[in-house]
């Protein structure tokens, strides 16, 4: 009875041991592909950055001469807006 306890003894804690082992490997595999779709999520994001710069580079110029043709037609309509007024 006490050789089968001591080598349940031993087998238990030799499984114990083999079941640590693999939970590590596991534990190493999950990590080393969570930081590969993190790496792999920063280079889109950085791409999508770059893209939407580029996009934007291109439409500035449309955008500040629009803006610009805004203020100048903010600036002629006052005028007409007072010669309206004192006509009546």
């Amino acid at each position: 009875m006490i050789i089968v306890a001591i080598g349940l003894y031993f087998g238990l804690s030799f499984v114990r041991k083999f079941a640590l082992q693999i939970a590590q490997e596991n534990h190493d595999a999950v990590l080393a592909m969570d930081q590969s779709d993190e790496e792999k999520r920063l280079r889109k994001e950085r791409q999508a950055d770059i893209a939407a710069a580029t996009a934007y580079a291109q439409v500035e110029p449309l955008l500040t001469e629009a803006k610009s043709k805004e203020e100048q037609s903010a600036a002629s309509s006052p005028k007409r807006e007072a010669s309206a007024s004192v006509s009546p």
